[in-house]
């Protein structure tokens, strides 16, 4: 696919993330932000609630030809395009925004809670810390409430391993 202008790092008004988003997208131009889903717990229900979040605050990535400047100037909520200290923006490589895409459809971003109640055999799961950190692997069976067992592979072989609920990422 062959990639025309490029991207550059929108920095854009407080809170008004997705309306400049939206503004950029309504005036032509190719705008992203990155989002991340955080479950959080309610104060006061107590129930657990799902929400999409800007991955970068107040940042959108923006792919611009040299004319879209001046439009991206009429975006009442976008502030100023990222450059060097001569003020010159700076592209960022088109790489790198498609690996951002890809981690946050594989959902490396969100913050899930990996309740026992929410997991069974089969799931996947990602480690979060020890030597194996970043490893996807397969939940075989619960352990109580604090811990799942899981395959990994080790030394050439499958291996059954129990891993504390703290040190896995629930997967989407």
């Amino acid at each position: 696919m062959v990639q025309s202008g490029h991207w550059y790092v929108v920095r854009l008004r407080t809170g008004q993330q997705q309306k400049a988003v939206q503004e950029m997208q309504e005036n032509g131009l190719d705008a992203y932000c990155p989002m991340m889903r955080r479950e959080t717990r309610h104060y006061q229900s107590k129930k657990w609630i799902m929400k999409e979040l800007p991955l970068f605050t107040g940042y959108a990535f923006a792919r611009l030809e040299p004319r879209d400047f001046a439009t991206l100037r009429d975006v009442r909520n976008a502030v100023a395009v990222l450059g060097d200290a001569s003020g010159n923006p700076i592209p960022v490589a088109w790489s790198i925004i498609e690996n951002i895409k890809d981690a946050q459809e594989r959902g490396d971003f969100d913050v899930l809670r990996p309740t026992v109640r929410r997991l069974k055999a089969g799931d996947s799961v990602q480690l979060k810390d020890g030597p194996l950190t970043g490893h996807y692997v397969s939940v075989t069976n619960l352990v109580g409430r604090r811990a799942i067992k899981a395959c990994v592979e080790m030394f050439g072989s499958l291996r059954e391993v129990e891993i504390g609920l703290e040190s896995i990422r629930r997967v989407a």
